[in-house]
């Protein structure tokens, strides 16, 4: 009996030293410490600016608003440090801003390649039935509003506006009215002024207000349409007489005692340019925000306020690729009720 008591303690203490056994010790140990990963960050994409010189198109010749408008852009831009790319400016006058539009329009997806677009332009490109209207490029921005004014020489027998209205009823085709090209701004002012006051005056278009202020000067036409910013100097130095503006209100400086047609009692009389820039078809995005920005940078400028705006007597105006879009959109649909009014679509 005692053998058999002694063999069930025996067997107990086996298992219960398997048991420890089995058992993980108490005892706290250290993991081996993690190597931190370093998160995997995507580095944000380089926004685009243009890799070689900027080529920018005038649609007329050198010495009018548009190469103005054109030159200063790039000057400021340059100037400021808004590009790492200088722009070149290229003159390609012809066919009322045909020859350019077919040229910018050759050029798609170049992000490398803009050019001025004015109203004037636009409505050129409608009336005209040109294969590449504005609508075909990419609208990049807007930034001015321009005016329209009639300009005589100083030593003209027209003193005023009734002088010429009086000459060009009682003689037909013999007052010369020169304005840049045709089926632009300049050439609806013209077509306006002879519906509304009666005139039956002749119409002498040139590639640009350039040729236009040579001719004037020169005696060779007896009115020249101007912005204001392309006759202020010769008006300045009492070459010229400003006798009307198709403002909505008198204009400054020098301008101050010139009347608006509606002042002189033709209501309808009031017409105003919007400057503005485009591109190629197909431009893409990337470029067209490095243009938007370069734009709106330049306007923002004090020399861009002072020394174009105010001398130039126009209204500072910014407007994105989309609010251009938008607008010129809208107003071609209004050119063409304009033109069709004066009888120049048809």
């Amino acid at each position: 009996m005692r053998k058999i008591v002694s063999l069930v303690a025996v067997g107990m203490l086996t298992l219960s030293l398997f048991a420890g056994c089995a058992q993980k010790p108490d005892v706290k140990t250290e993991e081996p410490a993690k190597t931190e990963q370093p998160a995997k960050t995507e580095e944000p994409a380089k926004a685009w600016v243009p890799e070689k010189e900027i080529e920018f198109v005038v649609p007329s010749s050198a010495g009018g608003g548009s190469d103005l408008n054109a030159r200063t852009i790039a000057d400021l831009a340059q100037k400021n440090n808004f590009t790492p790319k200088s722009f070149m400016v290229v003159n390609k006058p012809g066919g009322s801003g045909a020859v350019s539009f077919s040229y910018v329009y050759g050029k798609k997806g170049d992000p490398n390649t803009l050019m001025i677009l004015h109203s004037g332009q636009v409505m050129s490109a409608i009336v005209n039935k040109s294969p590449v209207k504005a609508d075909m490029l990419t609208y990049v921005g807007t930034v001015a509003v321009d005016e329209l004014v009639f300009a005589v020489k100083k030593d003209s027998k027209y003193k005023d506006i009734e002088s010429i209205i009086k000459a060009a009823k009682e003689n037909p085709d013999t007052v010369k009215i020169g304005g840049s090209q045709r089926g632009n701004g300049d050439h609806l002012s013209f077509l306006m002024f002879n519906k509304e006051t009666g005139s039956k005056a002749a119409y002498v278009q040139f590639n640009s207000s350039g040729e236009v202020m040579s001719s004037l000067l020169g005696g060779h036409i007896d009115v020249g349409i101007f912005n204001p910013a392309e006759s202020n100097s010769q008006i300045q130095a009492g070459e010229l007489i400003p006798v009307a503006s198709f403002s909505s209100e008198r204009l400054s400086g020098v301008f101050k005692d010139t009347p608006t047609f509606k002042e002189l009692g033709y209501d309808k009389l009031e017409l105003s340019e919007v400057r503005a820039i485009a591109g190629p078809p197909n431009m893409s995005a990337e470029a067209l925000k490095f243009y938007e920005d370069l734009l709106k940078k330049v306007t923002e400028t004090d020399e861009w306020k002072q020394n174009y705006i105010e001398k130039g007597f126009m209204t500072n105006k910014y407007l994105t690729a989309e609010e251009t879009k938008k607008f010129f959109t809208a107003q071609s649909k209004l050119y063409e009720e304009m033109f069709s009014e004066v009888d120049l679509s048809k």
